[in-house]
């Protein structure tokens, strides 16, 4: 559908050849956009489509123990439960966990107050790991 350079000899990558952004929608319903020059896209302000796309995990979550529960190590956890039965998989929650991470990431990048209140509490673990 667009026009596209060999790949190079020495690390058998493409080159860029692609001058304005498009959307191409999949038969199969999805979609693919090139963003020339756009190396990646941050994730602000996806709360509700992170809901959405794992409703799954927030609907076993409102069975959980405890109202805090980050579905690692607490006791009745539904989350955890339900991966143990098979009914969900534990790559589909490693992938959830990934988006949160990179979620809170980039709001840090946004947030200083954040940032700042992040890379204190890494200086305390870093300074109480080398007491040890």
């Amino acid at each position: 559908m667009q026009k596209v350079n060999e790949t190079r000899a020495t690390d058998d990558r493409g080159k860029h050849t692609t001058t304005h952004r498009e959307l191409f929608l999949m038969p199969n319903g999805a979609a693919i956009i090139d963003t020339p020059g756009m190396r990646e896209i941050q994730l602000l302000g996806a709360d509700d489509g992170i809901e959405q796309s794992y409703e799954d995990i927030y609907k076993l979550a409102e069975h959980c123990k405890f109202n805090d529960c980050s579905h690692k190590q607490e006791p009745g956890c539904s989350v955890q439960e339900a991966i143990e039965t098979g009914e969900l998989s534990e790559s589909r929650f490693r992938g959830y966990l990934k988006l949160l991470r990179e979620q809170a990431f980039a709001q840090r990048q946004v947030d200083k107050r954040a940032m700042l209140q992040e890379k204190k509490r890494w200086k305390k673990v870093t300074k109480s790991s080398r007491k040890r």
